[in-house]
C-alpha cells in the first residue's frame, strides 16, 4: 500500500497522562462528591413503572439474569436453588414485581424485595423467612444483547453513557446483536459493519478496511470511550469478544469531540455471565479456511461476586487469490468483582495477533481510463511480502451505583499495536501492453492510544414529572510512530511479477501525537406525558503536533490547535402510543483542519451539523423494531483554495448529505428472525472552486439494500431444521475514473438443531457467484468481492 498511517513499529511503553488530566481529575472527584451529596430514596418507587419483557421459555437461571437485565434491578439467588429448573417464560409489560411473580409461577420460589430495593429469591413460604446464600445478578447492563436470542436490541448505549430505550433516541441507531453474529457467522468488525443499514464497507487490499456513513468516513468508540483514528485501515479484533456492534449515524460530537459527521461504531465488549456458561465452534470452508472459538464464563466465588469469562479465537487459510495466507489469533479475559453490593470494578485484557503472506491492492486501470478487469484469482503482489501486526488491549471500569438510579462510572482503556510489513504494487495507471511501474514497500510502526471517560447519570424530579441527567468528562490521546521506505521499478508485465526477496531500506520516518479532551452533559426533560425534550453540550480542546525523523530528524511542529470548541445538540421525542415515537434532532460536530490562511493565522475547523426527522416502532411485545429517518448534513468551513492569495486557503467550501433510510429487526412471525434496511443517498459539493455541483462521496451508493432472514422450522417433523437467505443490492459507484453499474449479492445458510445445546450450519456467501468490485479500479488499485464460497460449522452453546 501506499503509505499511511495503518501501519504502525517498537512498542511504546505505558505512560503517566500529562498535565491535562488534572481536569479531568478533578471533575471525577466532583462528579462522585456530588454524587454522593444526593438524597437517598427507596429504589421501591422505581419499580412499580412498567416495563416490557420478551423472556422465552427455558432454563430459570437464565431467565432470570434477563429478567434482571431487563427490569435494571439487582436480583439474588443461590445457584443451587434454580439447579433444573424451567421456566415458561415472560411476554408484555408488567411492574418489576408482577413480572417476577409471572415468571417464577409453578416453582415454588417467590421474590423479597430487600432492604436497599434489590429483589432476592427465597423458597414459598409463610410469614416470611430466613435470607438464602445468594449471588448478586446486576441487571444494569440492560442493553447486552446476549442471551436474548433477538436482532432486536432493547436499549443501546451508543447515543448516550445511560443504557437508552432504542425507541426514545431520537438518531439513526442500528444494533448488530450477539445472536446475529453468530446466525451469519461473522468473525470480523469488516463483516458486521458490511450488513450494517447506512454504512458502506470497502476492503483495502491488505486486510483492512474503511467504512463510510452518509458520506464520511466513520468514528469509532470501544465501550463509549472514543478512539481517533482507530478504526479506518486498521484491524479490529475478532468479533468473538463483543456482545454487539453498535452504529450511530450522523455527528457524535456530544460524546465523541472532534470527527467526521458520518457517526460512530461503538464495539462493546462481552462481560461474565452470572451462571456458569460455555460455547464455542469450529468451521471449515473455501480455499481451506478454519475458524474456532471457545468462550467460557463463570462465578469465581461462592457468592458470585466475583466473575470471570475467557474467549479464545483462532483462523488459518488461503485466498481467492493464486496466493495468499492468513493467520489470526486472539485471547482475551475479563474480570468483573462487586467491591461492595453497590459498587464493581471490571478489568479485562485482549492480545490479539494478523498474519498475512502475499498482500494485493489489485491493479487500477489502464491508461486509456478502461478497467484492467483481470480475472478474479489473479496475483499483483510479492510471493515472499508478508504483514505482521500485534494489537494489545487493556480495560478497567469502576461503577457505583448509588440510591435510586444513580451511577458513577469511571473507564480507561490502552490500545496499542505494533507491525511491519513488505509487499509490492502495481503503480499508476498500467500501459495497454500490461506493463506499469511498480513499487516495493516497507513499513514499520505502532500506535498507541489511551482513553479516560468519568461520568455521572441518573434521573431526578422537577414539576411532578422525571427526568433524566448525564454530566462526564473524557480525555483521548493518539502517539504513532511511522516508518517506510520504498523503490521503484519500471516495465513490470502486470501478469508475470517475478521479483526475488529485496531488502527494502527505510528512508522516512516521523512520529505524531494527538489529543482532545472535553467536558459533555446531556439531559432529557420529560415536558409532558408523551414528549420528551433532550438538549445536551460539549466543551472541547483538541491539540496536534508531527515531527520528521527521517531522512533528517527535526524539531516538533505543532498544527493549529481547537480551544473551547462548543458542540450542541438537542432532540425531541413524541411517543404517539406506547409502541410508536415521532422525533426530531440536531446534531453538531467539528474537525480541525491544517492548512493555513493568508497571513499564517489557522483557519477554523469544518463543522458538520445534522437535522434529522423519523419514526420509531417497536412491535409485538418487543420482538421487532422498525424505523423510518430522513435527514441533511452539510459540512460547512472547508478549506478550498484563496484565489486572491495563492498558496493558502478560506473557509468557503460546502458539502452536502442528505437521503433517507428505513430499517426493521427482530422476530415479526415465530421462528423468523429479520433484519432488513434500505438507504437512499445524495452527496455533493455545494462550494468549492474545483468540484462544485459533483458527487462528493461516490463509492457509497445512492440505493442499498439490505437483507437478512433466518427461519427455525415449526413443523414437528421440520423443527430441528432452520433456513436462512440474505441479500446486498446496490446501484452504481465509482471511484474517480469509471463507473461499476448496480449489482446484487444473494447469501444462504441451511442450518440442523442435533440437540439443544449442537447446532450444524452450511453457509454459502455470493450464492450465485456474482462477479463485482468491491473496491472500484481508479488510477490505483482495485478489490473484487469474494466468489463463492462454502463454509460449514458447528456451534455448541452449554
Amino acid at each position: 500500500m501506499p503509505t499511511t498511517p495503518h501501519a504502525p513499529a517498537a512498542p511504546a511503553a505505558l505512560a503517566l497522562m500529562n498535565l491535562r488530566l488534572r481536569p479531568l481529575a478533578a471533575a471525577a472527584c466532583l462528579l462522585i462528591a456530588a454524587a454522593g451529596a444526593l438524597p437517598a430514596a427507596a429504589q421501591t418507587q422505581e419499580v412499580q413503572a412498567a416495563r416490557s419483557y420478551a423472556i422465552a421459555a427455558g432454563p430459570l437461571d437464565q431467565a432470570l439474569y434477563s429478567f434482571a437485565r431487563s427490569a435494571g434491578i439487582t436480583l439474588s439467588f443461590d445457584p443451587e436453588l434454580v439447579t433444573g429448573m424451567n421456566t415458561g417464560g415472560l411476554a408484555g409489560n408488567y411492574p418489576v414485581g408482577e413480572g417476577l411473580s409471572r415468571l417464577l409461577a409453578g416453582t415454588g420460589l417467590e421474590g423479597v424485595v430487600g432492604a436497599s430495593g434489590g429483589y432476592r429469591l427465597r423458597k414459598t413460604v409463610s410469614g416470611g423467612g430466613d435470607a438464602l446464600p445468594a449471588i448478586s445478578v446486576t441487571g444494569e447492563r440492560s442493553a447486552s444483547t446476549e442471551g436474548t436470542a433477538s436482532y432486536a436490541p432493547k436499549a443501546v448505549t451508543v447515543a448516550s453513557k445511560m443504557p437508552m430505550a432504542w425507541k426514545d433516541i431520537p438518531n439513526s441507531v442500528t444494533v448488530i446483536t450477539r445472536q446475529q453474529m453468530d446466525d451469519q457467522n461473522m468473525t470480523s468488525v469488516e463483516d458486521a459493519l458490511r450488513q450494517s443499514v447506512g454504512v458502506t464497507a470497502i476492503p483495502y487490499g491488505d486486510g483492512t478496511a474503511y467504512f463510510q456513513s452518509r458520506g464520511y468516513a466513520s468514528e469509532v468508540q470501544y465501550d463509549g470511550l472514543p478512539a481517533n483514528s482507530s478504526l479506518q485501515y486498521l484491524r479490529q479484533f475478532n468479533l468473538a469478544m463483543y456482545d454487539r456492534v453498535e452504529v450511530l449515524r450522523g455527528p457524535s460530537g456530544l460524546l465523541q469531540g472532534s470527527g467526521e459527521p458520518a457517526g460512530t461504531v461503538n464495539l462493546v465488549r462481552k462481560r461474565p455471565l452470572a451462571t456458569p456458561a460455555i460455547s464455542g465452534s469450529v468451521s471449515g470452508g473455501s480455499w481451506s479456511n478454519y475458524k474456532g472459538d471457545i468462550d467460557i464464563s463463570r462465578p469465581l466465588n461462592e457468592e458470585g461476586t466475583v466473575r470471570g469469562r475467557v474467549v479464545a479465537a483462532g483462523q488459518d487459510g488461503a485466498v481467492y487469490k493464486d496466493k495468499g495466507h492468513n493467520r489470526k489469533g486472539l485471547a482475551y479475559g475479563i474480570l468483573e468483582v462487586d467491591l461492595t453490593p453497590r459498587t464493581t470494578w471490571a478489568i479485562s485484557a485482549a492480545s490479539q495477533n494478523d498474519f498475512s503472506r502475499g498482500t494485493d491492492y489489485g491493479p487500477g486501470v489502464y491508461s486509456n481510463g478502461n478497467f484492467v478487469n483481470p480475472p478474479r484469482s489473479a496475483f499483483f503482489g510479492v510471493d515472499w511480502g508478508t504483514s505482521n501486526q500485534t494489537s494489545n488491549e487493556f480495560f478497567t471500569e469502576l461503577t457505583h451505583r448509588f440510591d435510586e438510579d444513580w451511577v458513577a462510572k469511571a473507564s480507561y482503556i490502552y490500545r496499542h499495536t505494533s507491525s511491519d510489513s513488505a509487499y509490492g504494487y502495481v503503480n499508476g495507471l498500467v500501459q495497454l501492453n500490461n506493463t506499469a511501474s511498480y513499487i516495493l514497500q516497507g513499513q514499520d510502526g505502532n500506535t498507541t492510544w489511551q482513553d479516560l471517560d468519568v461520568n455521572l447519570s441518573g434521573s431526578f424530579k422537577l414539576l411532578g414529572r422525571k427526568h433524566q441527567v448525564l454530566v462526564g468528562a473524557n480525555y483521548a490521546q493518539r502517539e504513532a510512530y511511522s516508518a517506510s521506505g520504498a523503490l521503484t521499478l519500471a516495465g513490470i508485465n502486470i501478469y508475470n511479477i517475478n521479483i526475488p526477496r529485496t531488502a527494502i531500506p527505510l528512508n522516512s520516518a516521523s512520529n505524531t501525537y494527538s489529543e482532545q479532551y472535553g467536558l459533555y452533559a446531556q439531559t432529557r426533560l420529560k415536558l409532558a406525558d408523551p414528549l420528551t425534550l433532550l438538549l445536551g453540550g460539549r466543551e472541547s480542546w483538541y491539540a496536534s503536533r508531527s515531527q520528521a525523523l527521517l531522512p533528517a530528524a527535526a524539531d516538533w511542529k505543532s498544527s493549529p490547535s481547537v480551544n473551547n470548541k462548543f458542540t450542541p445538540y438537542a432532540g425531541l421525542v413524541y411517543e404517539v402510543t406506547p409502541a410508536i415515537s415521532l422525533y426530531g434532532s440536531y446534531s453538531d460536530i467539528f474537525s480541525p483542519q491544517t492548512q493555513l490562511a493568508v497571513g499564517n493565522t489557522p483557519l477554523s475547523p469544518r463543522t458538520g451539523e445534522q437535522y434529522e426527522l423519523g419514526a420509531k416502532g417497536v412491535f409485538l411485545d418487543g420482538k421487532l423494531n422498525a424505523s423510518l429517518a430522513a435527514f441533511r448534513i452539510r459540512d460547512n468551513n472547508r478549506a478550498v483554495t484563496d484565489p486572491n492569495n495563492l498558496g493558502f486557503y478560506v473557509t468557503e467550501g460546502k458539502v452536502e448529505s442528505k437521503g433517507w433510510e428505513a430499517e426493521v429487526s427482530g422476530s415479526p412471525a415465530r421462528g423468523l428472525d429479520l433484519y432488513a434496511g434500505y438507504t437512499r443517498l445524495d452527496t455533493s459539493y455545494l462550494s468549492d472552486p474545483v468540484n462544485q455541483g459533483k458527487v462528493f462521496s461516490p463509492e457509497e451508493p445512492r440505493h442499498t439494500l439490505k437483507l437478512w432472514t433466518k427461519y427455525q422450522f415449526q413443523q414437528p417433523a421440520l423443527s430441528k431444521l432452520q433456513a436462512g437467505f440474505g441479500a446486498r443490492i446496490m446501484s452504481q459507484t465509482n471511484r474517480g475514473v469509471g463507473m461499476q453499474g448496480g449489482y446484487s449479492v444473494f447469501d444462504a445458510l441451511l442450518g440442523y438443531r442435533i440437540d439443544a445445546h449442537w447446532l450444524a450450519t452450511l453457509q454459502v456467501t455470493n450464492l450465485f457467484d456474482k462477479t463485482y468490485y468491491a473496491r472500484m479500479p481508479a488510477r490505483f488499485y482495485s478489490v473484487y468481492g469474494e466468489p463463492r464460497n462454502i463454509t460449514l460449522a458447528l456451534r455448541a452453546a452449554y
